[in-house]
Parts: C-alpha cells; structure tokens; sequence
C-alpha cells in the first residue's frame, strides 16, 4: 500500500524531528505535520464492502503518497535547508602537525556523528581535510590520510563505507591568512588542519547550498 511509502519515509525522519528543532519546519504549509499518520486509516475506512470509505481512503493515500514523495525530494531540502543544516550540524576535527592520527578531543565529535547516521539511515556525510600551509610538499597526501582516519573510525564504529566519502583534500579554502602565510602563530595553524563533514540529504550536499 502507498502508506507504507510514506511510513518508511517518515521513520526515517523521527530523529531530526523530535529534537524541537526541527520540528519547526511544521510551520510550513508544504510540510506533513508530524502527528498527520497513515496508521489514523482504521477497519472502517479500509472496509471492502463501504464505497465511500474505500474513495476516502484511496484518497488519503494519494496525498501521503504525494507528501512522502516531497520529503523526499530535492525541494524538500531546497525549502527547509536552513532548518536541516541546524539540525545537522556537525562540528570539525582537528590534527597535530604532520599527523593524520584521530586524537581524543575528536572522539567526542565522531561519536556524536556515529549517532546521527544511525538514527537517520537515509543521510550520507561527505568529508573535507585540510592541512596547513607548511610541509607543503606532502601536504595533499596528508590531508587525504586525515579524511581517511575520519572515515575509518566510523566505520569502525557500524557505519556502513558506502554512506561516506571523500570529497576533497588539501590546502584550498583554509579560511584564514595562513593559506599564503607560514610564518602564523601556531594557534591560527591549527586551524587548519582538520576534517569537516557535510551531511548529504536527499542526494543534495548541504555544505553545498546557501
């Protein structure tokens, strides 16, 4: 039955919409509420000898159907993305120099991400590391060995290879004067070398859209 389609859909948000943020997409007049529910079609609706009961139901399954089709969706995202980057925001890890090991105040963050591509198996995250702007023979490498020490302890953790990857590495977009500068003080160095994650929904990179 249609239902099911938008049942599966719905489970596979519970976790981004219980969390109160949001849930504020509720306001909109294109998103389902979430107390709407295709389990509300009781025996009578759905009895095979009542005409009238049969059209109601048809009927609501073909806007559930058409409602599970739209979380789904490109425009989904496109209209609720400032709530879903809200909602989805993982924070960056960081790396001593010359090293791609994971250290433990970046054990929290992962942590927290192995949680969220649990409880919402329908995202996927793609990973970009950096390094700074010494050792710049190497640095491409190395930047590359971060991303791959990120995605290897969510695997080690249950999350499936197939929902991570690689979407550059290296020394672009640092976001500080570094990026041409390597006489920086340390602490400004340090922030560039690390791994951000961007969550992919419904196909659509978020890190990626304004």
């Amino acid at each position: 039955m249609k239902t099911k389609l938008f049942i599966a859909v719905l489970t596979l948000s519970t976790s981004i919409l219980s969390n109160g943020v949001f849930a504020q997409i509720s306001g909109s007049a294109n998103y389902i509420a979430v107390h709407t529910s295709a389990i509300d079609l009781n025996d009578n609706v759905l009895d095979p000898g009542n005409n009238r009961s049969n059209v109601k139901a048809n009927e609501t399954d073909g806007i559930l159907n058409r409602k599970a089709m739209y979380m789904i969706s490109e425009q989904f995202v496109f209209d609720n993305l400032s709530l879903l980057k809200k909602a989805f925001a993982v924070a960056d890890i960081y790396f001593d120099l010359d090293d791609a090991t994971i250290r433990p105040d970046a054990i929290p963050v992962l942590n927290s991400l192995v949680i969220l591509m649990k409880d919402n198996p329908g995202i996927n995250v793609a990973t970009t590391a950096y390094s700074d702007s010494r050792m710049s023979k190497y640095n491409e490498k190395l930047a590359s060995s971060r991303a791959q020490s990120a995605i290897n302890y969510l695997i080690s953790q249950g999350i499936s290879a197939d929902r991570l990857l690689i979407e550059k590495h290296g020394r672009p977009d640092m976001g500080n004067p570094c990026n041409n500068d390597p006489s920086c003080s340390l602490a400004t160095q340090q922030l560039n070398r690390r791994t951000e994650f961007n969550i992919v929904y419904n196909g659509i990179n978020l890190g990626h859209v304004n």
